[in-house]
């Protein structure tokens, strides 16, 4: 496992347990035009996991609109896995607005979900005199795709009948530390939330035989993982003298937000649920510490071959990366709970940008 899983899916990839290679070379061909072309092709590569990741965190809050009754509670475990979709697997790097790269032909590159090789970005050498396009440089491809589009977030989560009709809801993982690579990673999770059923209280609705509940939920993920980059990443040598930064890292969090409301009804041993929610998720990353890059800007127009136009822009850049990724959606979904005994059986679908589906079970009492 490479340091693109370490630094960009470290966090997402412990919860989803995918295992996803890719080179070491494939960062440092990131970096190497630039912060600013840096951040438009990372940004664009892993947005399907980004915004799926919120969607994972925001779903199996729920499997009834039913609360417990005072003291009562259950714990669950439950997978929502997020499909990927098709418009997500690819992205048009002619359209970023990149300052120094473009792609001839083939400009249709694929995402970190997609199924697709990458395409060839080139450079163009100029005559600093004239501005005339001296010849076109391959300056790298960019990384093809995981093939991974269904991805399973796994959640763990009780519940608490700590007031009348009203649950409170908790998840929590504290930080595990893992290493991927020689490298050091840690990840955690915390969550809570708020289920009032307002059919046993409101005239005109508590003589129906359905529970309906209004419903609110917060949730957080913190992961961060070491790093080990210098000159050496673009297979060059370390100038004499030079000392890597210790402090390299990747940091990623994850805030989602979820309200609506749940109806259910309940016929013998199966409920039925369907609810409405609003959404609201904002996830970051960023590569923190001091990262030796080129600067397009300084290239030498003379060099004959990309390790010499490498070499004659290298200086070292602080924190290269800094991605935020904001979602605003509109959720439906629908499932059944199945009860056997002290424990239950639960499916649902939910539907937003993305389609995920979610499973689990869960102990307890009523």
């Amino acid at each position: 496992m490479k340091i693109m899983k370490k630094i960009l899916f470290g966090a997402i990839l412990l919860l989803a347990g995918i295992k996803l290679t890719y080179a070491q070379s494939d960062v440092a061909d990131m970096l190497r035009f630039g912060r600013h072309d840096a951040n438009l092709l990372i940004k664009s590569y892993i947005e399907p996991y980004a915004k799926g990741l919120g969607v994972g965190m925001n779903n199996s809050w729920y499997f009834t609109a039913e609360t417990h009754k005072l003291w009562g509670f259950d714990l669950a475990f439950s997978v929502s896995a997020f499909q990927v979709p098709g418009k997500d697997k690819t992205f048009d790097v002619n359209e970023l607005g990149l300052e120094n790269l473009y792609a001839k032909d083939e400009h249709i590159a694929s995402t970190a979900a997609g199924s697709t090789d990458g395409v060839t970005l080139y450079f163009d050498v100029k005559d600093p005199n004239t501005g005339n396009v001296i010849r076109s440089v391959p300056y790298f491809s960019t990384p093809g795709g995981s093939e991974w589009d269904l991805v399973p977030v796994p959640i763990i989560q009780a519940s608490f009948g700590l007031l009348p009709n009203t649950d409170i809801i908790g998840r929590y993982i504290p930080k595990v530390k893992f290493d991927i690579d020689n490298e050091r990673a840690n990840v955690g999770m915390w969550g809570i939330g708020m289920k009032h059923n307002i059919s046993k209280s409101l005239p005109f609705i508590k003589h129906l035989p359905i529970d309906v509940s209004i419903f609110a939920a917060y949730s957080q993920i913190d992961g961060e993982s070491t790093v080990h980059f210098d000159y050496e990443s673009y297979g060059l040598q370390n100038p004499v003298g030079y000392t890597p930064d210790e402090n390299q890292k990747g940091d990623l969090v994850s805030k989602n937000f979820k309200y609506g409301l749940i109806v259910s009804k309940k016929i013998a041993v199966i409920t039925f649920f369907a609810s409405v929610t609003g959404n609201n998720s904002k996830t970051s990353f960023d590569i923190l510490g001091r990262f030796p890059m080129p600067d397009p800007d300084q290239l030498d127009m003379n060099g004959s071959n990309l390790e010499d136009l490498i070499t004659s822009a290298m200086s070292d850049v602080e924190d290269p990366i800094s991605l935020n990724y904001k979602e605003t959606y509109v959720g439906v979904d629908a499932g059944f709970r199945l009860k056997l005994a002290f424990f239950s059986l639960f499916g649902s679908v939910a539907k937003t940008d993305y389609v995920s589906y979610n499973a689990g079970l869960s102990f307890g009492f009523r």
